[in-house]
Order: structure tokens, then C-alpha cells, then sequence
């Protein structure tokens, strides 16, 4: 298998203390820090302004939960 984006090893999440490393995978770094969207490619769609999210993520909010 080919890593297409090296920056995120193919994640599409970079660590935001370190962006020059993966936050997830086998190279990510242990920093403990949050994660960021890859500034290479994963750019936040221009329709809803969310970036492409990890397999897996769950969200346990809905648009009703919002306080006004």
C-alpha cells in the first residue's frame, strides 16, 4: 500500500502541537496532543465547512443539542 499524503500518513489528521506528524497510525505522534486537520489533504469541504473525519468518529451530539 502507498501513503499518498506523507504529512498525515493517509489519516487525514495532523497532531496540532506538531504538525509535521500524523496523530493517528503507526507513526503518530505521542505527544498527547489534539488533533488538527491535515492543512495538506484535508481541507474543510466548502459546503458545510467540516473537514473529512477519522473512520470511525462517532458523534454523540446532534444539531438539536445546541443551546441558543
Amino acid at each position: 500500500m502507498t501513503v499518498q499524503c506523507i504529512l498525515c500518513d493517509d489519516t487525514g489528521w495532523v497532531c496540532e502541537n506538531h504538525p509535521d506528524q500524523p496523530w493517528s497510525g503507526n507513526h503518530a505522534c505521542r505527544c498527547g496532543g489534539a488533533g488538527a486537520p491535515c492543512p495538506k489533504c484535508n481541507r474543510p469541504n466548502p459546503d458545510d465547512g467540516i473537514p473529512r473525519l477519522l473512520r470511525g468518529f462517532r458523534n454523540v451530539f446532534s444539531r438539536r443539542d445546541r443551546r441558543r
